[in-house]
């Protein structure tokens, strides 16, 4: 069994041509791709921001193993394929950046619609990045892609399924990146007034800026796979996946933040569990977390995971200054800020209950009267500011 199995990555570029070819095949005991059209932006936010997204598990198919399986190929793919592997774990994500990269003609699950994805130039070169992955809606499976689709460079607007083509076809990809900065360049020069020259320039600025930050991406972003050898049996392939759906440990940014603040002296167990009395009304397990997101958009107005790291005491958060310029910002200066931070959101969330639950306000009178447990931040955030 000593090569039972074989650590190895692949870039994306590669990744992406793998998925065109048809060389990843979906067992039956897997479930259905489900993702939500979120999910897939955020996924491409991840790998965009260069995050880790964990890795996939493929069988090697070979000797006609995967013909002791109803397989069938990625979600997305259509036309003749050459399966090379059998996905155990990371159809999700592999379903995901094939819908994202390569814009099939499919719908999206429990859609009636197809969706195609964006990235927002002027947004990405802003930091803005939760703003800056978007999808649009095409109205039906067999809708051509608009015939200004990939020019759409006075709305910022780069499809990520240039990245799909470009895996094929490089000087497609390029040509875009110089098309685009042509586009601002000509703005500039046939500006009206200096305003409209200064800021035609920046973007053509940050075009060259942009191409190099996705290519980087696209040519060294790497993703991470443990292949199972072929000769091995279904009756191990089928305990393995077994195994690895039975046994994940659930692990969030709280439990994160926690083991990160603790040289600062802040034990964020210890304080929840000091105060959750005060907010049992809401029976909710991520209310540790809503504390953290409240304190997150009174500080910065965002309060995705990336953002409450920045809650750290003396954490320097990168920022775009007025001038177009980038800086730093500490926005939690020590321990006792980050308590009096705390106490704050916790009293924010202990007057958004009592509104909620108020019989002459908002009438939550019971915890499952109130719809969407996940607007108490942003709820509780609103009546404080």
């Amino acid at each position: 069994m000593k090569d039972a199995q074989k650590p190895n990555r692949v870039g994306l570029d590669s990744l992406i041509n793998w998925m065109s070819d048809g060389r990843f095949i979906i067992p039956d005991f897997q479930r259905e791709f489900e993702w939500n059209p979120w999910d897939i932006r955020d996924l491409m936010r991840s790998i965009f921001s260069d995050y880790y997204i964990g890795s996939l598990l493929l069988w090697e198919a070979k000797n006609g193993n995967f013909e002791h399986l109803e397989c069938e190929e990625l979600y997305g793919h259509s036309g003749e394929g050459s399966a090379e592997y059998i996905v155990l774990d990371g159809q999700q994500r592999l379903a995901a950046m094939h819908y994202a990269f390569l814009a099939p003609e499919k719908l999206l699950p429990k859609r009636k619609k197809r969706a195609l994805y964006y990235i927002d130039v002027d947004k990405f070169m802003s930091d803005e990045t939760d703003e800056a992955f978007i999808y649009e809606w095409l109205s039906t499976k067999t809708q051509p892609l608009p015939e200004n689709d990939f020019t759409r460079f006075e709305e910022h607007m780069f499809p990520l399924s240039i990245l799909g083509r470009g895996a094929r076809d490089s000087g497609v990809l390029f040509k875009w990146f110089s098309d685009y900065t042509e586009f601002w360049r000509q703005k500039a020069e046939n500006a009206s007034n200096e305003d409209e020259r200064s800021i035609a320039l920046k973007h053509a600025r940050d075009a060259d800026d942009f191409r190099g930050k996705i290519l980087e991406v696209f040519y060294k972003y790497q993703i991470s796979y443990i292949e199972l050898n072929g000769e091995i049996g279904i009756e191990k392939i089928c305990d393995i996946f077994t195994q690895i759906n039975s046994k994940g440990m659930r692990l969030d940014i709280f439990d994160l933040l926690n083991a990160l603040m603790r040289k600062d002296d802040i034990k964020l167990k210890d304080m929840y569990r000091a105060i959750s009395d005060r907010l049992s009304f809401v029976d909710n397990p991520n209310m540790n977390i809503y504390i953290l997101q409240v304190m997150s958009i009174l500080l910065q107005n965002y309060c995705s995971p990336k953002y409450l790291y920045f809650l750290r005491p003396g954490v320097k958060k990168p920022v775009r200054l007025s001038d177009g310029t980038s800086g730093q910002k500490v926005l939690v200066s020590n321990k006792e800020d980050f308590v009096g931070r705390w106490e704050e959101a916790v009293s924010a969330l202990e007057r958004a209950i009592e509104l909620l639950s108020d019989p002459n306000e908002y009438g939550a009178v019971r915890p499952g009267y109130i719809p969407y447990v996940s607007i108490m931040p942003a709820f509780a955030a609103i009546n404080t500011l």
